[in-house]
């Protein structure tokens, strides 16, 4: 699949520019920020920019996403989002920059099964190319390539969520002792409800190993954000 983007990057080129410009009257036009240019940056983590693009592809994501859901579009919600979607994009950058120390290898292979799989992009439940360019010209104002680049970065960060998350071990006796806690000192339905339960505890265990994780890592890190870029 990657070689067929890249051998008919004309072809995608045209789909994506009729997305871009539909985006600049259509979607673009009520909350794109000024007129700044995409390549700008509003933030660095250690080094690394995050651009004024990444910043509006996305924020505009959740904005659409809002306006789908008939949320009312406010200068205080617009604000909240814009805050969230820079924190977003500086966790992403902190844990993709992590998962390359860690050594984690995304191949091509494993981000095109992973593109061919989402059903948005499929008919008949088969993927389908044409469905895939006009989705990602049309809906989501990206290129092939950035798409590509987003799902390499999804991917190898859920890998890295996996591997600390292997750290977590849950006895029996542990297991025991949560569910005790949980249901005031009863065990009636223990046996029944013990697949999920433990589903539950260990989720509950990753989510506070992953913030503790991520704190530790903190302290090194040098995040700076350009307010400037949305005044």
């Amino acid at each position: 699949m990657m070689n067929f983007f890249r051998k008919n990057m004309k072809t995608i080129f045209l789909i994506t520019c009729i997305g871009f410009i539909a985006g600049i009257f259509i979607g673009f036009g009520g909350y794109f920020f000024g007129g700044r240019t995409l390549i700008q940056a509003v933030a660095d983590v250690n080094g690394k920019k995050i651009s004024y693009r990444q910043f509006t592809l996305l924020y505009n994501r959740v904005i659409d996403n809002l306006r789908d859901s008939n949320t009312e579009i406010t200068e205080e919600v617009m604000k909240q989002k814009r805050n969230e979607v820079i924190q977003e994009l500086i966790q992403e950058e902190v844990f993709w920059q992590e998962s390359k120390k860690y050594g984690i290898v995304v191949t091509d292979d494993e981000v095109a099964m992973s593109i061919s799989r989402y059903p948005a992009f499929q008919s008949d439940k088969r993927f389908n190319q044409q469905l895939y360019f006009q989705i990602l010209g049309l809906r989501l104002h990206m290129t092939p390539q950035e798409f590509e680049e987003s799902e390499r970065r999804r991917i190898a960060i859920a890998k890295l969520r996996e591997f600390i998350a292997s750290a977590i071990k849950i006895t029996d006796n542990e297991l025991v002792h949560e569910y005790l806690i949980e249901h005031q000192g009863k065990l009636t339905n223990f046996d029944k409800e013990k697949q999920e339960f433990l589903k539950k505890v260990r989720q509950e265990k990753v989510i506070a190993l992953f913030n503790e994780w991520y704190k530790s890592i903190s302290s090194n890190l040098k995040v700076k954000v350009f307010e400037d870029q949305f005044k």
